[in-house]
């Protein structure tokens, strides 16, 4: 019996350590569109934003999935999700807001988090067919849809400030409804950098102004998905003190539009691995790829499409999700995350793979 005890105690010594589960992260392509689904190794699904309505917009194509919400509830199936478990909608934008009539239509849902009212309002000095309000007028129109949607649901509005546990997804909120978080958070603190950027006077709605930003934490990894958050308020959370710090992963903001990624953004948080959301047609445009390719410590910068327009600044297709040259079929960026700080990142469209190890 003794003999036996101490085989099976040197058996187990000799074998190797089974691996800390993984938190699942897919960077969706609903084109002009935004959508990350978090799946953590509880099981917890989280959705940050849901993509355009289906149609709303014929260039951008959709040649796959014809629908957004299709690849939302695509990547929810190849990881095992049946129910998203909460949803935050950064604003009230097509883009990601458009998608939540759909998504219901596919999939059940638990909680809804967003910034409270839409603060969009159509400007009456202005006439009726100015950009500006049109775009508030839709806005507005997308906004009753969503409250309509989501009657029933559990709903919380998100204040600066606010943590929240998704299973071993810790989120802590920055930004949200034009508010900053007031106090740098652990591991910042420190002066800003590059403070001196000239503010900008379009923000492209105010709706962008008041996106729910999220610090979000698993094990040594830190994320920013950020939403739309536009360059001034981008450079009033990180000057004069930073108060955000170093990240592993940056979904860049507003799709890689120059409206965003002021450079004391991107000097602050000094991404690891940058991940663009953007078309082929829409975000990232020369300003944004030349600030995050420039950023200090880089190792990855994965796009959701090559661009048409700036095919010089495409890099390695490798990291490119869905090529310009081939039909789109809604191909997506996937994150492995341990909490030991590896991660990997995958190509569906190839099968292309990298692994990192961030500190």
């Amino acid at each position: 019996m003794m003999r036996s005890l101490l085989v099976l105690a040197l058996l187990a010594a000799a074998a190797p350590c089974r691996a800390a589960p993984a938190l699942k992260m897919v960077t969706i392509d609903t084109e002009e569109g935004a959508a990350t689904l978090f799946v953590t190794p509880q099981g917890r699904s989280l959705l940050i934003d849901t993509g355009s309505p289906a149609g709303s917009d014929p260039k951008s194509g959709l040649d796959g999935a014809r629908n957004g919400a299709d690849r939302i509830a695509a990547a929810a199936r190849s990881l095992g999700v049946r129910r998203i478990d909460d949803v935050i909608i950064t604003h009230y934008h097509g883009g990601h807001v458009g998608g939540v009539v759909e998504l219901l239509a596919r999939l059940p849902v638990g909680t809804f988090i967003d910034h409270g009212p839409d603060r969009e309002m159509a400007d009456p000095r202005k006439p009726g067919d100015a950009p500006a309000n049109r775009r508030a007028r839709k806005t507005r129109l997308l906004y009753e849809k969503y409250l309509a949607a989501i009657k029933g649901h559990r709903h919380i509005v998100a204040r600066p400030g606010d943590v929240f546990h998704f299973g071993s997804l810790t989120d802590t909120i920055v930004a949200s409804d034009g508010k900053l978080v007031a106090r740098a958070l652990p591991g910042a603190g420190k002066p800003g950098a590059l403070c001196g950027t000239p503010p900008m006077t379009d923000d492209g709605g105010l709706e962008n102004t008041q996106s729910v930003a999220s610090l979000l934490s698993f094990g040594k990894v830190r994320i920013a998905a950020m939403g739309d958050l536009t360059w001034n308020h981008e450079h009033d959370l990180f000057c004069p003190i930073d108060k955000m710090g170093h990240v592993n992963i940056l979904l860049v903001s507003h799709h890689g539009i120059a409206l965003s990624s002021n450079p004391s953004a991107i000097a602050a948080l000094r991404p690891d691995i940058a991940v663009v959301g953007n078309s082929a047609i829409y975000g990232a445009v020369p300003a944004t790829v030349k600030t995050i390719s420039a950023s200090k410590g880089l190792q990855g910068f994965w796009r959701m499409h090559a661009s048409v327009a700036h095919p010089e600044l495409n890099g390695d297709p490798d990291f490119i999700a869905n090529l310009a040259a081939a039909p789109d079929h809604g191909d997506v960026i996937s994150q492995e995350i341990w909490p030991d700080g590896r991660i990997t990142v995958s190509n569906s469209r190839n099968g292309f793979s990298k692994t990192y190890r961030v500190k």
